[in-house]
Parts: C-alpha cells; structure tokens; sequence
C-alpha cells in the first residue's frame, strides 16, 4: 500500500502536511493554524460533504472552548481571502447551507521528495492583448491575432513548467486602464507578457515586455522590426526570451515556418471574425480560414478552426446536422492528418464524436488526448466537462470545469457552466444561485438567463421562467428561443399562446431546418408526453445534436418510463 502524500496541490497552490503550510506558486502564504487545519480537512475528501461537526472535531481539540460558529466563519474567510476565492461563486471551497462544506476543485498528492524540487513548480503567465499603433484601424485583427498567437506559442513551451491564461481571459483587458498588479491578482498570475505592433506595408514593428507581477519588476524589454514573413521567428524569438527569463528547459516546438504572411493574414482574420460569435461571422471566418489553406495546404490549425465552425453552425440552425457533421469530420481529420500532435485538433474531433456521433468512448478519449497534449487549453476542459455531465459523471464534470476556470478565469462561458452539475443532479436551487449573479453581470450572455429561465422552470417559478425566456428570445433572435418561450407559457397554463407560437414555428420549419428536440420541449409544457416522444423520434432520425441531452437532462424526467422514450436512449448507446 503506497504511503499518504504529504502534499496536496489545487491550482496554483500546495498544503505541505508536514510543515503546515499553505504554499502559491512555491511562496509561502501566512495562514493561521485553524484555517490551514480546516483546509487540509477538506483536501483530504475532495469533493464530499464534509459536515460542520466533522470539521468541529478535526480543527478544535475536544477540551478547546471557543466560540465554534464564529471560529469555523473566521477560518473559511481567511482561507477565501488568500486563495481569492467566492461564496457565491466558488473555485475551491462551496458552502453547502446549514450542513457544511466542499473542496470543489481538483486535488492531486506527491511526496515531500518531489515537492523539493523546485522545477516542478508551474509558473503562470498572461498575455495582454497587444496594442494596435498602426495607422489603418482596419489592422485591429492583426494585434488581436498577434494576441492569439503569442497565447498558443507560449502555451506550447513546457506545459509542466508554464501554464498560460486562455484568450478569452486575456482579452478582458484590451484597453484596460487597471495597473499590472491588480491584472496579476486577478487572473492569479507571476508574469504578464505586454506589448504593441505596428504594420506598415510588409514590415511589422513589435514592442513587448516581461513583467514580474509581485514587484512590477520589467525582466526584459525588445523591440523588434522585422518583414512580415518573418512573423514566425518572431513569435519564437519572443518564446525564448520569456523561457530564458524564466529560467526553465524548452521542449521542442511545432514547425510553423513555410506559412506565407498572406495564409497568416487570412487566418489571423478568420480567428478575429470567429471571435465575434455569430452565424454570419462563423461563415465569413470558414472562407477565410480556406483562403489560409489555399495559400498554406498544410495550415493544421486552420482545419481545426473550420471543423469548430461548423459545429457552431449546427447550435441555432444554420446547418442540418448530417450537414455539418460531415464537414466538421473532414476538417478535423484534415489536421490531423497533416499534425497528430494538434491538440485542438483533438479537440475539434471530439466535439465531432460527442455532438454527431453519439461515440461515447472515441469523444473521451479524444478530449484526454486534447487535454495531454495541450494541458493549459481551457476549451478543451470547459467541453470534456459537458461531456462528462451529459452522460451522468457529475463530480468529474465539476473537477475538470475548475480546471477550465483555472486557465481561463474571467470566461462568462466557464463561469456559467459552473452550474451545469447542479442543474444536472437537480439541484435547482443551487444552479440559480450560481446562474442569476452572471445574468446581473452580463444582461447581454444569453446563454447564461436560457440556462437560468430552464432552472426556474423546473423550480416551478414559471413566472419567472416565461420573463427570462422572452428576454433570451428578444437578444438573440432565433426561432429555437421561441420554442422555449412557448414551452414556458404552457407552464403558466396559458396554453392558447403556446400553441399561437407552436404553429408559427411549425410554419417556419417547413421550409427551414428546426431542431425537432425544441419541438419536443413545447410538448412537454403542454403536457402532451406522446407528442415529446414523437418528436425526440424525429430528432433521433435528424441526429439533433440536441439529443445528446435526452439521458440527462430534467426536463425529460417525466417521459423516462415511456417505452418509446427508453427505445430512444438504448439506441443512442449511453455509457452506463
């Protein structure tokens, strides 16, 4: 039987056992002995309840008398404040109402022989959105994908010594005016890489610094004038310089030269144009991305971004299914092909095999290839956790979405699926609270008030549920949130606009493509459970991405005994 380990590290922090302390990134932090006792409690049970008696007993001695409420408040309060966490939206430590707590985020152990190896300790770097001081605006897509492409360059260092904030994350900051230790505290971070470009014609001009968060020390400053088609050797350039900074070995890196400064623009406009997350620009970044292939046949990363695109294109309707799977397949394989070490190409095939496919075991294993390859990809993490919560694993689902928050900790997108295991183990209540904070936040994310108008739906605050869905239906505009606004009017018992609705849509699917699933969920807020079950059929025939949902999601919870409904989930082959 192997020994304990001795110490126990969460993100970017270790509790050594022996020596009770409670170390970030190598630095000791100062902890009173009763926080750090009530934190190794938990370490040592992530992800169980562990009760405010158990925590009673193992922090205070039996003959100790203190007052214990005030005493247990004042260590999880010190504990939130160095490891910068939240109440309301925790990464490490949940409160579990009247009962006690939970250490949510992942926790691995090793010996106090390994933890004296310095090397071992990952640094954490960002990179802030480069500044754009050409003349011409419209270059605006040349320093975010400058941006972009420093992340990923980085990123491939040496991921067991460097990890690197996600883009998302990074981009928070374009324009900011806050000073480099309040990004640092933020984003939980050593250094930040910032810098500026310059294009005139065919020579670019980049500006970058390494910065050392704790002291706002500069470690180095360069500058750099070069042709664009030497961009490559650039960013690699600029790779070595924070590696030797930083005082760690590089691994060996992917070749990227022989991409011509016209494939690199076209791509570097597809990702701009992806970022903008819109059909209508998902479409314009496909033709940009094949204008970088056409130029680059070898261009890997532009097949994966291709394959993404049409996945999006499947969400809201822009594509039949059998359309975009096909193309998604071809791109992803296409990089593959060219590059097996590609891990968002690995990514980009398991969304394949997960959405289209219904192949449970080939979309894991993909992901934990994905994730292997590239550990600090937070999209990755972020889309293995869905996964992992469709097919019913919700305790990995919530370990692997902290370590998703972990590389990109400022993504509406992450902090939205937070609530995803709640809302799948039907904790409706806790889901709402982790969901209504990001709605107050962002009125804008949709996403985020569809997932909570659902949650209150099921809570049976249909009021409140009808309200969000229309607010949902009026921002983003597609007919599939009408579906759900009219599924919530039947929960109201106004039956009668639900039904106006139900046609409408009918009418529109007759010469469109609609997700029949969406159909399915205004049947159920009618009551009419044979109608779901026909069309969850239809969706089955059409291979709805949206069926993935059918094991899962509450909302089916009343069709389960149906025979027809069970027929359905046997023929998609669920893993048990």
């Amino acid at each position: 039987m192997s020994p304990a380990p001795k110490i126990l590290c969460f993100g970017a922090f270790e509790a050594d056992l022996d020596s009770g302390e409670l170390r970030k990134q190598g630095m000791r932090v100062r902890l009173p002995h009763q926080a750090f006792r009530f934190l190794t409690t938990l370490l040592e049970r992530p992800g169980d309840l562990v009760t405010r008696d158990e925590l009673r007993s193992a922090v205070w001695a039996s003959d100790t008398f203190v007052d214990f409420d005030h005493g247990l408040n004042k260590a999880v309060n010190k504990l939130r404040q160095v490891m910068n966490d939240s109440a309301h939206s925790p990464r490490f430590i949940e409160t579990v109402a009247k009962r006690g707590y939970r250490f949510i985020a992942p926790v691995t152990g090793r010996e106090q022989s390994a933890a004296k190896v310095s090397a071992v300790r990952r640094i954490r770097l960002a990179v802030l959105p480069f500044e754009n001081l050409s003349p011409d605006p419209s270059q605006e897509f040349f320093s975010d994908g400058l941006t972009d492409e420093m992340i990923t360059e980085l990123g491939r260092l040496n991921p067991g010594r460097l990890g690197v904030i996600a883009r998302t994350s990074a981009m928070r900051y374009k324009r900011t005016a806050k000073r480099v230790d309040e990004i640092g505290r933020e984003l939980g971070v050593d250094y930040i890489l910032e810098g500026s470009v310059r294009r005139a014609e065919n020579r670019i001009r980049i500006t970058s610094q390494l910065i050392q968060v704790k002291d706002q020390t500069h470690l180095w400053a360069e500058s750099y004038n070069r042709e664009l088609a030497d961009v490559f050797h650039l960013q690699a350039e600029v790779a070595h310089r924070v590696a030797s900074s930083l005082a760690f070995e590089l691994l060996p890196g992917r070749v990227t030269n022989g991409v011509s400064p016209q494939a690199y623009d076209a791509y570097l406009k597809g990702l701009y144009s992806w970022n903008q997350g819109t059909d209508a620009a998902a479409w314009n970044a496909i033709e940009l991305f094949r204008q970088a292939i056409a130029l680059h046949p070898r261009y890997a990363l532009a097949y994966s971004a291709i394959a993404d695109c049409y996945g999006r294109l499947v969400w809201f309707g822009a594509l039949r299914p059998d359309e975009a799977c096909a193309k998604a397949r071809e791109a992803a394989l296409s990089a593959l092909e060219i590059d097996q070490e590609l891990g968002e190409a690995h990514c980009s095939l398991a969304l394949v095999h997960f959405w289209f496919d219904w192949n449970w075991s080939a979309a894991e294993h993909e992901f934990r290839r994905a994730i292997s390859l590239k550990p600090n990809y937070a999209a990755a993490h972020n889309w293995y956790a869905a996964y992992l919560n469709v097919i019913g694993r919700h305790a990995e689902a919530r370990a692997e979405q902290a370590r998703a928050e972990e590389w990109d900790p400022l993504s509406v997108s992450n902090a939205m699926t937070r609530a995803d295991p709640y809302y799948f183990s039907r904790q409706y209540a806790s889901a709402i609270q982790e969901l209504e904070p990001i709605v107050q936040r962002e009125p804008h994310y949709f996403p985020a008030e569809y997932n909570l108008a659902r949650a209150y739906a099921l809570m049976g605050d249909c009021e409140k549920a009808l309200e969000a869905f229309k607010r949902v239906a009026a921002i983003c505009q597609v007919p599939q949130a009408e579906a759900a606004v009219a599924y919530a009017y039947a929960l109201t018992g106004n039956k009668a606009e639900a039904a106006l609705i139900e046609e409408r849509i009918e009418q529109f699917a007759a010469s469109h493509y609609f997700p029949a699933p969406q159909l399915a969920l205004i049947r159920l807020g009618m009551g009419d459970k044979k109608g779901a079950v026909r069309r969850l059929q239809q969706g089955l025939e059409e291979r709805s991405f949206l069926m993935i949902y059918v094991k899962s999601d509450p909302v089916y919870d009343g069709l389960r005994e149906d025979p027809d409904f069970i027929k359905i989930l046997k023929s998609m082959n669920f893993p048990d």
